[in-house]
């Protein structure tokens, strides 16, 4: 039986050497790769078994940017790598425009072009993966600015998919920043709905005077200064969706009262005896915690119970780090094009020291340091030293952490096997030969 391989690569370099050197690094790491002289043959051996293309950027008969178009036309799933002598010309910047997913000075060493690769092959499969939990004849109804691949992040995305074609109201929890609303615009999007408005009020930026009247609309006299009637949200979302955010701010005689639209699809104005029927679907989001607010006796029972139909509670940052180096890679893109910069890229000791904050303003604060760092720093490529101090420090505390917890869990072994050093390593998961380097690192005998 053959060894399963990582993936297949398609290389394309026009120089012997390098393409039998670049070849011989990734068929050592684990992929099948498959070698070829120039575009025009490179054109012929792409099909759907090639996951990603490694290409040089000058070449005769096709070069790397016109092979790059035809090859994203004709396999869209294939990533793309180009490689250049010179990561300052216009050609390089084009191709991230077009759709590559990186490029590779031509000085690179193998750690280099396998990180590259391995974060490529990433990307192909969370893009994957994220269109299959989409409905199966819409693939163009995306789940927008929706990223990550954890084990969390994947079953949010399933929840998202199974909720949006009803309309049960749904209570959207988490920290402040996680992204709570891209989840509510993502159920509006993929709902039946997607084609009428979605109308978003945020609780904590109303005065709670004035809430009941935003909410509901108001009469003509119903208090000083209405001068007129005035529709409120409810209305305003007729046949699509309102997302009430911060739900947990509302005052206790609001929440009486939004308890009862939702029980009766009725809306009452402020200064008006008549209701008026509506079509609305409700969805909420709060950074609170609604259950100890009921507890408290802060919210009502009753109406958290009716909005909390279908729960979905995003983790923070901080507890899935590994949808840091994705997160990085599409709001780098993004926000290169939005300044109008080059198409920048950051290295693995820049990824490293950002899972390994803790992000208390979680993916806000992430683009924020981002796009500081991608408008000041002139370099294409971004290192670990480019990050703000608390960043770096935070880096070195827990790198010190983990390896006190490192050293605990050795020794604990060796004990717990009586100093039986195979039969530790094996337990460990390591190699022998590692576990003595460790043992000599920590001092252990």
């Amino acid at each position: 039986m053959g060894t399963r391989t990582l993936g297949k690569i398609l290389l394309v370099e026009d120089d012997q050497g390098a393409r039998q050197a670049i070849a011989q690094w990734l068929e050592q790491a684990g992929y099948k790769v498959e070698a070829v002289s120039d575009g025009r043959s490179a054109l012929d051996a792409v099909d759907a078994s090639v996951q990603l293309v490694i290409s040089d950027l000058w070449m005769p008969r096709v070069d790397g940017l016109a092979l790059l178009e035809q090859v994203r036309q004709r396999e869209p799933d294939v990533e793309f790598v180009m490689i250049t002598g010179n990561a300052t010309v216009p050609s390089a910047v084009q191709a991230m425009k077009l759709g590559a997913f990186d490029y590779l000075l031509k000085t690179f060493a193998p750690p280099d072009l396998l990180d590259v690769v391995q974060r490529a092959m990433e990307h192909r499969r969370a893009k994957r993966e994220m269109n299959e939990l989409l409905p199966g004849d819409d693939k163009t109804r995306k789940i927008e600015n929706f990223i990550g691949r954890s084990p969390q992040m994947l079953e949010i995305a399933r929840t998202i998919e199974r909720v949006a074609a009803f309309k049960s109201t749904v209570l959207v929890e988490g920290e402040s920043g996680t992204g709570k609303e891209l989840v509510v615009r993502a159920i509006h999007q993929l709902s039946p709905r997607a084609d009428k408005p979605f109308i978003a009020i945020n609780c904590a930026a109303v005065p709670s005077s004035l809430m009941e009247s935003e909410l509901f609309g108001h009469e003509r006299g119903a208090f000083t200064g209405a001068n007129e009637r005035t529709s409120g949200y409810f209305e305003a979302a007729s046949g699509g969706t309102l997302f009430i955010d911060e739900v947990g701010e509302l005052e206790a005689g609001v929440q009486a009262k939004l308890l009862r639209v939702l029980e009766s699809s009725m809306v009452t104005a402020v200064g008006s005896t008549k209701e008026r029927p509506i079509d609305v679907r409700v969805l909420a989001a709060t950074n609170a915690d609604l259950a100890s607010l009921v507890e408290s006796k802060r919210f009502r029972a009753d109406l958290f119970y009716r909005l909390n139909v279908v729960r979905i509670k995003l983790p923070p940052l901080r507890e899935r780090p590994s949808d840091i180096p994705l997160l990085v890679e599409s709001l780098t893109q993004r926000l290169c094009t939005e300044h109008g910069l080059p198409i920048k890229s950051v290295s693995p000791e820049f990824i490293t020291a950002m899972q390994q904050y803790a992000w208390p303003g979680n993916i806000r604060e992430l683009r924020n340091v981002l796009e500081s760092l991608l408008v000041l720093e002139q370099k294409l490529q971004l290192s670990a030293e480019d990050l703000p101090a608390h960043i770096r420090d935070a880096r070195r505390e827990n790198s010190l952490d983990l390896e006190s917890a490192e050293r605990d869990t050795i020794e604990k072994t060796l004990r717990a096997q009586s100093g039986d050093r195979a039969a530790a390593a094996n337990q460990l998961g390591i190699s022998v030969r590692t576990l003595y380097r460790k043992m000599a690192k920590y001092g252990l005998d």
